[in-house]
């Protein structure tokens, strides 16, 4: 059922991008304000993510946000300006942290778990890896695990990244966020005394498609794909704060059982209609290309 559904949506999601008009590429600023950027929601009864249920005590790992402006967790997407090449350009996420510890600078691991095909498995992760005990401060392409990956109890990381790429001012950035966003007012979300930082870094799009390609997916920018994120205190399992649930790190209960798992949405940030929302704009454009036959 949740296949279909998903069919469902990467269809209506496929003509709704067929239907508009194209956009220009975007080169992706990572210091650059949130009005560019879209924020990754989650199930309606489900807050971005709650403060101070971080596990193990260090605000730096503690995803924050809300959902009344002040989102946890933002993807942006840069195509690259290639007209109908699906495949390239960058692909940003953003995540909000309750603090920059000493001494100054990310000190830890923020992953991305994309499930790119609809099973509710981590098909991969992304991720900012600078944990002390790590050989270097990168940002990279992982692997899940040999579980199931279903489940923050079956899931793990090889630590070992399939792609890494070393941090730039072009592609990584970890800043307060009266810096990124100066009319921020509540620069505080988990009341720790402290300013919340941004934490942003950047993937090149095409080498998610080629390892996503390795395990049998076919991925492009209009894919539909589900997102986990949290933070940990070493590369091999999200241990320290989930996006979404409060606590969670070692449920046995599904990403989605859990409230762990994002709504759906295309590689390039579109949201994916809920299947009421599609069946109708699905029979709209039905109706549409009837019409347009009949003159």
């Amino acid at each position: 059922m949740r296949r279909a559904l998903r069919i469902i949506r990467a269809a209506v999601l496929a003509s709704a991008v067929a239907f508009s008009s194209p956009a220009g590429a975007a080169l992706i600023a990572v210091t650059s304000d949130n009005t560019t950027w879209t924020e990754i929601s989650y199930p309606v009864a489900t807050t971005p993510d709650a403060p101070n249920d971080h596990q193990t005590g260090i605000a730096e790992g503690d995803i924050v946000g809300n959902n009344t402006g002040d989102p946890a967790i933002l993807t942006n997407f840069d195509d690259n300006g290639t007209p109908g090449i699906l495949t390239d350009g960058n692909i940003a996420f953003r995540v909000r942290l309750g603090e920059d510890k000493p001494p100054a600078g990310f000190t830890a691991f923020f992953g991305v778990g994309m499930d790119a095909n609809g099973d509710g498995a981590i098909d991969l992760f992304l991720g900012v890896d600078n944990n002390p005990g790590g050989p270097v401060d990168q940002i990279g392409i992982f692997s899940p695990g040999t579980g199931s990956n279903t489940s923050p109890s079956t899931t793990s990381i090889i630590t070992t990244p399939l792609v890494s790429y070393a941090e730039t001012g072009a592609n990584y950035d970890f800043s307060p966020v009266t810096t990124i966003d100066p009319l921020e007012v509540n620069s505080d979300l988990d009341g720790g005394g402290n300013e919340d930082v941004y934490l942003t870094f950047v993937v090149p799009f095409g080498d998610i498609v080629t390892e996503l390609g390795l395990l049998g997916i076919t991925f492009d920018e209009n894919s539909t794909v589900q997102y986990v994120f949290g933070t940990s205190t070493q590369t091999n399992a999200l241990n320290q704060d989930l996006g979404g649930p409060t606590g969670g790190t070692t449920s046995t209960l599904s990403w989605e059982q859990l409230g762990a798992i994002s709504l759906e949405y295309s590689a390039s940030g579109t949201p994916v209609p809920e299947p009421s929302t599609a069946l109708l704009l699905g029979l709209g454009l039905v109706s549409l290309a009837a019409a347009r036959r009949a003159i």
